[in-house]
Order: C-alpha cells, then structure tokens, then sequence
C-alpha cells in the first residue's frame, strides 16, 4: 500500500471522537476501580493516608487489601484503555474501516498515560465533580455517580448515530 492511499484511509474525525470517548471511559475505569475496596478510600477520607496505613497493618488482611487496591487502581487506566481501544477497533471495522485508525487511538491514549495527563488537577476538577450535585450521598454513590455519568458520555459518543455519521460522511465526501 503506498502512503498516499495510507492517508486517505486514515479518518481524522473518527480518530478525534473515539479518542475523546477512550480518555472518558479510562476516567470511568478508575472510579468504578475504586469500588474494588472502598473501606480503605473511606479509612483515608476519614484519618489520612498516613493514619489509615497504621489503622490498616493493625488488620490480619491489611496488607493484601492494600495491596489489592493498588494493584487494580494502578491497572485502571490499562484496562480502560484496551476496553476504548476494542470498542474502537469493534465499531471501526463493523464500518469497513481502516484498523489503523484504532491503533492511532491505542497510541493516543497511550500518550497521555504515559505523560500524566490523568493525574492533573484541571482533568480531576472537570471530570470528578459531578459528585458535586448530590454532596449529602456517601462516598460510594458518589463513586457510582461518577463512573456512570464518565461511561454515559463513553456510551454516547461511541455509539450515537449522528456522531458516527459525522466521521463517516467526512470519509465518503473524500472519495
């Protein structure tokens, strides 16, 4: 395949949504992993990280709770990428697309793991405030709150008609 071909088979658009789409449902992907143990996210809203830690050895299963919770909360942006990433590659070529496109997005989302780009407080301030509207639930609605309202909006802009059609209709007026 020469490059020239390469370029027009490649769909910037369906590149931009379903990037955007894969970063929202990465985010979602850490919230619901939080539920994995939220006794320990309670311990260290209620005394501190440092405090909690004390609380936690004290347990007979201290140790491997907490080390349960990092590892799945560590793997969270993993597993939210290759769920994006096989959602992409799934609807990408259910529309006779090219699969470079998801790979594209694979990398995309790579890149900001990668850099840190989830560990921003701008990114935290926009995407986990929705906990905001209901401040009298506990701690684990508002994880639920939060994840649900990321994956809508993963849900949405994955599998809506009309953003589809969009990508789609750039690629049939290139031709």
């Amino acid at each position: 395949m020469k490059t020239p071909d390469l370029i027009y088979k490649i769909n910037w658009r369906i590149i931009l949504l379903h990037s955007i789409a894969t970063i929202f449902i990465i985010l979602c992907t850490q919230q619901f992993v939080k539920l994995n143990d939220i006794e320990i996210i309670k311990l260290i809203d209620k005394y501190g990280a440092e405090n909690s830690l004390k609380q936690l050895q004290k347990d007979t299963n201290g140790i491997s709770r907490i080390s349960d919770f990092l590892l799945w909360n560590s793997m969270s942006n993993m597993i939210g990428l290759l769920t994006g990433f096989i959602l992409s590659l799934i609807i990408i070529i259910r529309k006779k697309m090219f699969w470079l496109n998801s790979l594209i997005i694979f990398f995309i989302g790579l890149l900001f793991i990668k850099l840190g780009l989830f560990k921003n407080h701008i990114i935290n301030t926009l995407f986990y405030s929705f906990d905001d509207i209901f401040p009298k639930l506990g701690l684990l609605y508002k994880y639920i709150i939060k994840g649900t309202i990321l994956l809508s909006i993963t849900l949405l802009i994955f599998f809506n008609k009309w953003i589809n059609n969009f990508a789609l209709n750039y690629m049939s007026k290139k031709k």
